[in-house]
């Protein structure tokens, strides 16, 4: 049995990460009518936990603590606050503009102090960012990849990508950054290389070659701020395409710099990361699985679409326990060998392993690391990755995984939800709708019955009692997916606004209202609830979409889920 599968607990992480239970007692405060704005409301946590929502969707059930809170922010502070009043420009794959983030602004012609040498300066054009290093050059030589520390605090990510020098006059004391830019004009300069940094070090991501590890920040260096009379920066560059390139400072004479500057890439930051440009290939038969319990670090690449997500995360401290190297590599030679190397915070490689191309899962013992004595974190770095591979995993855990205690699985473990409610929805839909997504979410079939039962729900067209649809397992059915699916990854609509019997639905694309709009029609597929085939060929017939649908009258009380209104 895949030691995966153990589960991290029957709450699946929707225990928010402070331990108040934000997200129940906002729905719990709005199904009793009171306010969870208000001083004493729910809302007070807000503003110190915002920063630690976590966005990463493949991280599986790692992640579902950050989904949970933002889904109680926008039950809090009014859906509109976190999301778009036209949800369907933040589906999946499209591209997100710069003007998705109007308040965002870099500080014309600010300088960060540790380049006070140079004419380098935010919002200058690209046109003027130019090489000044006599002799030297640089060029990107990889994908772009988040090196991330979820330890328990707050988040942080940092960029990386494997770049290639050719030296000239003097030399190189720190390592190349990565600058980014977006209509022509500079955005970032990159983190400041000069202090606390090794001159260069092998990327996380390599590509078998002579390569060095270019450095990036998620903070922009262009937004500056205080905290305390020292210098800030604490402001992201908005989701959209970008251009990036590699520049690096050597010192040319005593005391001197100059800068290399490389031809562009372009790069798109959405709410899963930064992506270079791949290529879409075949779908592999392997999936990231959950992580185990006790994991330090981990490494996803995936290259079947065509945006590269590539993710190195420190998720533990080392200890003095015997660890292993477990992993999955698919495509391309299926005899090919994926190397591994397992890095200390020094730099010093404390491990190596090996691991077949083949689309098998395999692992190695390694026994207690000398360097985990330490207590440090660990990287795990793959100085080159097959030809043709189209997705990795590799993992550093416990040789010896210990049970969990997980609750029962259903398909919605493991679920990531994509939006908060829409602002159609009012206080007393959102907490009903809160609660099945908890109970989805969880695999709970005893508070989905319950719910159900409460509301007298018709299910499945009547056709089924709630006790006969919830079961677990699951008899090759998706309810608790498609329930989570249908309330957090589509827009509802009120059908009879104003009138006794008017119902919130979900989907909105189930509603007259919406039979003909191409937004509606592809949040059902970016939610998985149809196939793109499937959703041409319902939309071609009279009844329009066939597909499951979750209604509710004003109140609050769940109405129905099945095919019907």
């Amino acid at each position: 049995m895949n030691q995966h599968d153990d589960g991290l607990g029957q709450d699946h992480g929707w225990v928010d990460p402070a331990g108040s239970g934000l997200l129940k007692q906002t729905f719990s405060a709005m199904a009793g009518g009171v306010d969870p704005a208000s001083p004493t409301g729910p809302a007070a946590a807000m503003t110190a936990m915002s920063r630690r929502v976590r966005r990463r969707r493949t991280a599986k059930l790692g992640g579902l603590g950050g989904g949970a809170l933002a889904l109680a922010g926008a039950l809090v502070l009014g859906a509109g606050q976190l999301a778009p009043a036209e949800q369907s420009e933040l589906l999946p794959g499209a591209s997100t503009p710069s003007s998705s983030a109007p308040d965002f602004q870099v500080k014309d012609g600010y300088q960060p102090p540790w380049l006070d040498w140079s004419d380098l300066t935010c919002g200058m054009p690209v046109a003027d960012l130019k090489s000044t290093a006599s002799g030297w050059s640089v060029a990107p030589a990889g994908d772009i990849y988040a090196r991330t520390a979820d330890l328990g605090g707050e988040r942080s990510r940092a960029w990386g990508m494997a770049a290639t020098l050719q030296e000239g006059k003097g030399t190189l004391d720190a390592p190349p950054v990565l600058v980014w830019s977006q209509d022509g004009v500079v955005l970032d300069l990159g983190p400041n290389v000069f202090e606390g940094w090794d001159a260069q070090s092998d990327p996380l991501l390599g590509t078998g070659g002579n390569t060095v590890a270019a450095r990036g920040s998620s903070m922009t260096t262009c937004v500056p701020g205080s905290y305390g009379g020292d210098l800030q920066h604490e402001t992201q560059l908005p989701d959209g395409d970008y251009e990036v390139r590699v520049v690096a400072f050597p010192e040319t004479s005593a005391g001197l710099h100059a800068t290399a500057v490389s031809d562009p890439v372009p790069v798109r930051l959405d709410v899963d990361g930064a992506h270079s440009p791949g290529e879409a290939r075949a779908v592999p038969t392997i999936e990231f699985p959950k992580p185990a319990k006790g994991q330090v670090s981990r490494f996803e690449l995936d290259r079947t679409t065509d945006w590269v997500s590539a993710e190195m995360t420190q998720q533990a401290y080392s200890s003095d326990i015997p660890m292993r190297v477990i992993g999955q590599c698919e495509g391309g030679d299926p005899e090919a060998l994926l190397p591994i190397e397992l890095v200390a915070s020094t730099g010093d490689v404390v491990g190596t392993d090996q691991i077949s191309c083949d689309g098998g899962e395999s692992g190695t013992a390694i026994g207690v690391l000398s360097e985990n004595r330490s207590g440090g974190v660990i990287d795990i770095r793959l100085p080159s990755v097959p030809d043709g591979v189209v997705r990795l995993w590799v993992s550093l855990e416990p040789e010896t995984v210990e049970d969990g205690g997980a609750g029962p699985e259903c398909s919605a473990t493991g679920f990531e939800p994509e939006y908060v409610p829409g602002s159609s929805v009012t206080g007393s839909t959102a907490a009903t709708a809160g609660s099945i997504v908890i109970a989805a979410m969880n695999c709970d079939s005893e508070a989905l019955i319950a719910l159900a039962n409460d509301s007298k729900t018709e299910i499945l067209n009547g056709t089924e009692t709630p006790e006969q649809t919830f079961a677990l397992p699951e008899p090759g059915t998706e309810h608790y997916r498609t329930l989570a699916a249908l309330l957090t990854g589509t827009v509802p609509h009120i059908v009879g606004e104003g009138m006794p019997d008017a119902s919130v639905v979900w989907p909105r694309v189930a509603t007259g209202a919406f039979h003909d709009s191409d937004e509606a029609w592809a949040e059902v597929v970016a939610a998985g609830l149809l196939t793109a085939e499937e959703a041409d060929a319902q939309r071609a017939e009279p009844d329009g979409y066939l597909g499951m649908r979750v209604t509710m009258d004003m109140s609050g009380r769940w109405k129905t889920y099945s095919t019907r209104g």
